[in-house]
């Protein structure tokens, strides 16, 4: 076969070719540090490289929700904390009234109705711009005087009592704090006419909006103490933490706080009532459902720590799992920068000596011209 310099000049274009394209992917390697810039570098490589991509997503994603649920757990435990030494301020103050001076009781009734005080504030604890306690219902404080009326459908104004009575006046009031309307109930002799000891509901229709209203409630000329109801609802947060795991992380605010409103009312209303012998029994009887409380307290706390242990195993776990993945990706994705460095100097080398060899070679000649 007759070789011609056409030939040879087109093979040697060929090679040279070849190899600056060796010389640009060893360039791009050193300098990104990168072993697979596309997928027509290594198609099986690059497949493994988007699969742990997706998993390092997947494990970040699960690390913030850990990260967001502890959060939650440790605001959560802070507030029953206090809550808890509220109630044992409520059994003092009982056990106090229950065997103590009688002339001291004002101060101990009012000492009890700043106790309620706190526990409605810490009821309606907030982290950022969601209620702890509201189930679902995040956007409604879980215990408070308000109303709303959507879509011109009736509402129900609840509130609780601490005892019968004989009349209830409860006033409704717009977001602005105007004055909407009165609503009252009770004959003014009858023990239970206007409502009684427990959870009352009076209906009531307005404008679509939101409320609040305050209760009067008395019964024979003395107060009768009102207290707030739940508003929420028993919906519980559920936490993703991997494929089909989950983890409730929120405590119902019907059952964490139970009864403890009514049972703070009822020792308010102890310490109100004008017969101090029934007073005096009224506020013994308030100790034992008040350590009930507190037991139930801590059984709500104990989960939460159970809760709180098993998110800080799984970031653990997720911690270990990311380092893994992040070094499978980075033996799969990059080079090995000495490798690649004496690779890009030999293809370099291979080049220049291609290059003086196709200069020898291809030296033009009078037959050259001749032909």
């Amino acid at each position: 076969m007759r070789i011609t310099s056409k030939m040879m000049t087109g093979s040697i274009a060929e090679n040279l070719y070849r190899q600056a394209e060796q010389i640009l992917k060893s360039q791009k390697a050193v300098a990104t540090g990168k072993r697979i810039q596309r997928v027509s570098d290594d198609p099986v490589g690059m497949g493994k490289v988007l699969d742990y991509r997706r998993s390092l997503a997947n494990i970040e994603q699960y690390q913030q929700n850990v990260i967001r649920g502890k959060m939650r757990l440790e605001m959560t435990e802070t507030v029953l904390d206090d809550v808890t030494g509220l109630l044992n301020s409520a059994v003092n103050v009982a056990v106090e009234a229950s065997s103590g001076p009688l002339d001291i009781r004002p101060i101990l009734a009012e000492e009890v109705r700043n106790l309620r005080l706190q526990l409605v504030q810490l009821a309606n604890s907030k982290i950022g711009d969601t209620y702890l306690y509201a189930g679902h219902q995040t956007d409604v404080a879980p215990y408070s005087h308000q109303i709303e009326i959507a879509g011109g459908a009736p509402g129900a104004v609840e509130f609780g009592l601490a005892a019968d009575a004989t009349d209830v006046t409860v006033e409704i009031r717009d977001a602005a704090g105007a004055l909407v309307q009165t609503l009252t109930q009770g004959d003014g002799s009858t023990p239970g006419s206007g409502g009684t000891a427990g959870t009352n509901s009076i209906a009531w229709s307005g404008p679509d909006g939101e409320y609040s209203f305050t209760v009067t409630a008395g019964s024979a000329g003395t107060e009768v103490v009102d207290y707030e109801t739940y508003n929420g609802d028993s919906g519980e947060i559920r936490l993703i933490l991997g494929d089909r795991t989950n983890i409730v992380i929120n405590a119902d605010g019907g059952e964490t706080f139970g009864d403890m409103f009514e049972r703070l009312a009822q020792l308010q209303q102890a310490l109100q009532n004008p017969d101090p012998v029934a007073g005096t029994s009224e506020a013994a009887a308030a100790v034992d459902p008040l350590n009930s409380a507190a037991d139930r307290l801590e059984r709500v706390r104990a989960d939460g720590a159970v809760t709180f242990k098993h998110l800080e195993l799984t970031e653990d776990r997720y911690a270990g799992l990311k380092l893994n993945v992040e070094d499978m990706l980075e033996k799969t994705e990059n080079v090995d920068l000495a490798t690649a460095i004496v690779e890009l100097q030999k293809f370099e080398t291979d080049y220049q000596t291609t290059l003086a060899t196709a200069a020898r070679v291809l030296q033009p000649s009078l037959i050259d011209f001749l032909r």
